[in-house]
């Protein structure tokens, strides 16, 4: 039985005497100044816990009798009790201000309602793709139609701008038994017989630290890993990673990057170490893979992979862990990283044939990492950053690709039923195929985004379309055959190019395109962002033969395409994944932008053809589409 404290009445259940408490404080108490809530019509007062449902019930009665409407529900469930960050990524939160995580990570901690409104910029970023229903000039629904552009462009947001953490939310959940598996293997120690060798001496230890690690004065502070005792291959990879980070933050001089000097190899071994490696890989392929899946999850081996892709793998997912054993991103990481990987992309000598997928691994994967590190500097909300992203290093990634030939990169076969060997070889094409499309994507958001004059023609890109997201994610050649064979009766996808064509030349109300059911979303976000980069091209004169008309016609056919495929992906497991969800914001921005050219009566800094690195002129331009009469 629960006795209540203040009254001789108990109750079987202690939620019953937490109710009566709650209920019956202000008779209890004499103390008013206590008491947390009161009914708007009588007197009765109330405290908590459970003030808010409590008051509701007695709300309701009081209501009923004075004839009025009783007040909504309590929201059922658990109220939320952790910071924004936090709950969004589903971790545990300490409630400090700020708490330890955002501390770590270095954003504004926030804590919120359980309700959240249906768009705040400042929290969210997941756009539904059946937004509300009020119309504005463009066609365009409520804020919620450029909830991701806006999210980015937001000047008063401050944090991931390509809410790349909102997607671990809704992530689909993998199997990650063979990626353990495969770290466990790494982790096994180069010289396993030395493990079981009890017979070794203190004075024995040093020798297998690593030369770039400082001495130290006295010996109780020299606290050594197992990972120094007994070196894996994966440790002793990280210790390689660190000592080049360490040797390119010193080249880089002091002050170039913001740093006030250079890093720091124990600081680092707090966050590169072993103990946060599975934690890291893992909330990669949660979070940023969707945005940028260029990298093959089933056939990961973390232990078989170059440096530069380990690195950059390892401090996505770092980005939004907290590291076990507390250590902290250290500050200019991401900039020493970058400085690092792309000296590998200038230096980088054409050896083999972009055919040639075995000879291809290591130079593929440094072309992988340098595209995850371009995205993570962009997530960072540095105007110079950015600048130099736009002007110096993605430039010098679409010329290594264009020299290895992968823009014009086609398959051998189209997806069938295969054997494991078979299934391998299709991969590895495909990441070719992925690193191409995936860096178009990335020059034309620079287009979009900030009117960068476009790298890459869409004539030019020549390569076939990815597979949709089911195929690359298949687990095993099996899934990969049974999933092929669903797909079999699909009509394939010309070249890229030749399907920009097909969108320009083909009139609006004609049949539809033969092959348009055999498109995917993924491929739709492409091919939007090639429309909106054609578009800026012929308002800026670059291509004077292609008139506005053919713009406006290929974003018909394109908006046609999209609604017949988008009935049939709704229950898709990937669909609300990365960022070809948003496609469909690129459509109501191309139109927007058609709409607005050659009108004397706007006059927005979104509109002129200067290139920038300030996301205000698109801010102006998306505030302007809503605001402005019909």
């Amino acid at each position: 039985m629960f006795q209540c404290t203040l009254c001789e009445k108990s109750y079987q259940r202690k939620n019953h005497l937490t109710r009566h408490e709650a209920t019956r404080k202000a008779d209890h108490l004499v103390d008013t100044q206590q008491l947390s809530s009161s009914c708007p019509l009588c007197s009765k007062a109330f405290m908590k816990p459970c003030v808010n449902e409590v008051t509701r019930r007695h709300i309701k009665t009081c209501a009923k009798k004075l004839n009025q409407p009783p007040p909504p529900p309590a929201k059922p469930g658990r109220k939320r009790h952790s910071c924004e960050l936090c709950f969004f990524a589903k971790v545990s939160c300490d409630r400090n201000l700020p708490c330890s995580r955002c501390r770590f990570l270095g954003r504004q901690c926030t804590f919120v309602a359980q309700e959240i409104p249906s768009w705040d910029p400042s929290c969210s970023a997941v756009a539904s793709l059946s937004p509300s229903v009020t119309t504005s000039r463009f066609g365009l629904r409520d804020s919620g139609s450029f909830s991701f552009l806006q999210h980015f462009a937001n000047p008063s947001f401050q944090g991931d701008r390509l809410a790349i953490g909102e997607t671990a939310k809704c992530s689909v959940r993998r199997n990650l038994e063979t990626l353990n598996s495969h770290i466990e293997d790494a982790l096994v120690p180069t010289d396993p017989i030395s493990v079981f060798n009890v017979d070794f001496q203190l004075t024995s230890f040093p020798s297998q630290i690593p030369s770039t690690m400082p001495s130290f004065a006295d010996d109780h502070s020299l606290q050594l890993s197992p990972d120094t005792l007994f070196p894996s291959k994966l440790s002793n990879q990280l210790s390689e990673i660190m000592t080049e980070l360490v040797e390119t933050s010193k080249s880089m001089g002091l002050g170039g990057t913001g740093m006030l000097g250079p890093l720091d190899f124990i600081e680092l071994s707090t966050l590169l170490g072993v103990s946060n490696i599975s934690a890291s890989i893992s909330a990669f392929f949660h979070s940023l893979h969707w945005h940028l899946p260029v990298v093959h999850f089933p056939t990961f081996d973390p232990g078989n992979i170059t440096n530069p892709l380990l690195l950059s793998i390892f401090l996505s997912g770092a980005t939004y862990t907290i590291p076990l054993d507390g250590g902290a991103l250290p500050f200019g990481i991401f900039d020493v990283a970058e400085e690092y990987i792309f000296r590998k992309i200038t230096d980088l000598s054409i050896l083999a044939s972009p055919k040639d997928s075995s000879h291809l691994l290591s130079t593929v994967q440094l072309i992988q990492s340098a595209l995850i590190i371009e995205m993570l500097q962009f997530g960072q909300d540095n105007v110079q950053t950015r600048r130099r992203i736009r002007l110096v290093r993605h430039p010098c990634l679409v010329s290594t690709i264009r020299s290895l030939g992968i823009f014009q990169l086609k398959r051998r076969t189209a997806p069938t039923v295969c054997d494991e060997r078979t299934w391998m070889h299709l991969v590895a094409e495909e990441v070719c195929i992925r690193i191409a499309c995936w860096v178009f994507l990335a020059d034309g958001f620079l287009t979009v985004c900030f009117k960068n004059h476009p790298s890459i023609s869409v004539f030019e890109m020549d390569c076939h379309f990815p597979w949709s997201a089911g195929l690359w994610e298949a687990e095993s050649a099996s899934s990969f055959s049974r999933i092929a064979m669903s797909h079999s009766t699909d009509l394939p996808l010309p070249p890229l190019k030749d399907v920009i064509t097909q969108l320009l030349e083909t009139p609006l109300g004609n049949d539809p395109i033969p092959w348009s059911l055999s498109v995917s979303v993924e491929h739709l976000l492409i091919l939007i962002y090639a429309i909106n980069s054609l578009a800026f091209q012929a308002r800026s004169g670059l291509l004077r033969y292609l008139s506005l008309d053919k713009i406006r016609c290929a974003s018909g056919n394109w908006r046609r395409i999209w609604d017949s495929v988008i009935g049939l992906l709704d229950k898709d497991q990937f669909l609300h994944l990365g960022y070809p969800k948003h496609a469909q914001e690129l459509w109501w921005l191309l139109n927007a932008t058609l709409d607005a050219t050659g009108r004397s009566d706007v006059n927005l800094r979104y509109m002129d053809n200067t290139a920038t690195d300030d996301l205000g002129n698109l801010n102006e331009f998306i505030q302007w589409c809503h605001q402005s009469p019909p």
